[in-house]
């Protein structure tokens, strides 16, 4: 599968904009560095994701990779084109989805500030107008077009901002923290739309964001962000193996009989173990297990020896929250914390 987009220690610094530095020649300034020495590939077809707390550099390296800022080191290729040298090669290929409102203008109506960025495609007569129904259809416009933006709610800019993305057809899609503000309902309903409009339809996109549940649910890979850098890499399993030193085990157990607890601890592989609630005789088994392949058969042995009726038992997966803590320094799962 070939690449849609590469990079090479791509990197953008900003100048500080605050205080007496405001003052100062461009070249006296002191720099933050919003993206830092990123290299990655990201391959044709592919919903990969950017995941990072607020400040990460998400949005940075999406305006990089649409050429709309310039590196200020290093490359990036999107299907081969450089982003310095064939700017407008690049341009033809991506959409953009914003959720930044002020980019529209507010007194046309819907319809109206779609023909103006069809425009901007050299798109029109006809064919824009074919395109523009088109989208308004499929983002569940069709009876708000001819209602002025101002008046749209917030879900409703936010899918007229998914059909602009997506007027010319492109090739790669990023979208920047599309559900930012919506409802939960709206929110579902969009990540339903790029799972089924975006993924589904084998078109490649770059999804930036900080919710971890959308991330899972859309991206076949994740890199996550901090400080400008990518710590991380891989999709959410590779990404649990990476951070998981330890899985839990929930039971369901009748019978369960106080000495059988200490026995289990003393099972080599056993990091906790502890009853999280009783109910009518059945009591719910919490186990942090760091080989759960060697010590789970021990664990089920003891406990039928002891006289325990084991109703259910379910392996937990460390929750994308876990990974993204963990990652960013803020957590150890050898301690649990």
């Amino acid at each position: 599968m070939n690449n849609a987009i590469s990079t090479s220690n791509l990197t953008k610094h900003f100048p500080r904009t605050s205080g007496y530095q405001d003052l100062l020649p461009f070249w006296q300034r002191q720099l933050t560095t919003a993206v830092n020495d990123v290299s990655l590939e990201i391959k044709e077809g592919e919903f990969f994701g950017l995941l990072g707390p607020n400040g990460a550099g998400k949005t940075t390296l999406i305006k990089l990779l649409c050429c709309l800022v310039i590196p200020s080191s290093g490359t990036a290729q999107v299907f081969g084109h450089g982003i310095l040298k064939e700017e407008q090669a690049v341009k033809n290929l991506v959409g953009l989805v914003s959720s930044e409102e002020r980019s529209f203008f507010w007194r046309l109506t819907g319809r109206e500030n779609l023909q103006f960025f069809a425009s901007l495609y050299h798109l029109s007569g006809s064919p824009a107008k074919k395109r523009i129904d088109e989208l308004l259809e499929i983002v569940g416009l069709s009876n708000e077009g001819d209602i002025r933006f101002q008046n749209y709610s917030t879900g409703m800019r936010q899918k007229l901002a998914i059909a602009r993305g997506l007027l010319s057809q492109p090739q790669v899609l990023f979208v920047d923290e599309p559900t930012r503000s919506l409802d939960p309902v709206s929110a579902q309903t969009v990540r339903r739309f790029f799972k089924e409009k975006v993924s589904g339809e084998g078109k490649t996109a770059v999804l930036a964001t900080h919710n971890l549940n959308e991330a899972e649910q859309l991206c076949d890979r994740l890199a996550i962000m901090d400080h400008g850098r990518i710590i991380a890499l891989g999709t959410v399993q590779e990404l649990r193996s990476l951070f998981q030193n330890y899985e839990v085990c929930k039971l369901q157990v009748n019978h369960l009989s106080e000495s059988t607890l200490p026995r289990l601890r003393q099972i080599d592989g056993v990091i906790d173990c502890h009853v999280s609630s009783q109910h009518n005789g059945t009591s719910s088994l919490e186990l942090r297990l760091s080989n759960r392949v060697a010590a789970l058969p021990h664990v089920l042995q003891i406990m039928v020896q002891d006289g325990a009726e084991i109703c259910d038992c379910q392996i937990q997966a460390l929750p994308l929250e876990e990974i993204f803590v963990h990652a960013l320094g803020g957590g150890d799962t050898r301690k649990g914390n």
